[in-house]
C-alpha cells in the first residue's frame, strides 16, 4: 500500500496531529516537533506523548507513516 498524506497541523497539541490528518483521508502524515518559529520549547509532556499515541494507534497511523521534522530554527550547539 502507497503511504499518501500531507503536512497536517498540530494546533492546539501533537495529538490533534493524526485526527487532522484522518479528516483529509491521509493514511500518513508530517508535522512539526515543535514550534517552527521559536528557538525554544518545553519538552512534551508524558501525558501529551501518551495521547498522540494512542490518537495514532485509534486512527491506524503506525510509526512507518509518520514523518516528524523538527523546528526551521534548530540550534544544534545548545546542550
Amino acid at each position: 500500500m502507497k503511504l499518501i498524506g500531507a503536512h497536517v497541523s498540530a494546533a492546539g497539541g501533537v495529538f490533534n496531529a493524526p485526527k487532522n490528518a484522518e479528516e483529509i483521508g491521509a493514511n500518513a502524515f508530517a508535522l512539526f516537533t515543535k514550534n517552527q518559529r521559536q528557538w525554544l520549547a518545553k519538552p512534551l509532556e508524558e501525558e501529551v506523548i501518551s495521547a498522540f499515541k494512542q490518537s495514532c494507534t485509534e486512527r491506524g497511523f503506525t510509526p512507518d507513516a509518520i514523518l516528524p521534522h523538527d523546528s526551521y530554527l534548530i540550534n544544534l550547539g545548545r546542550k
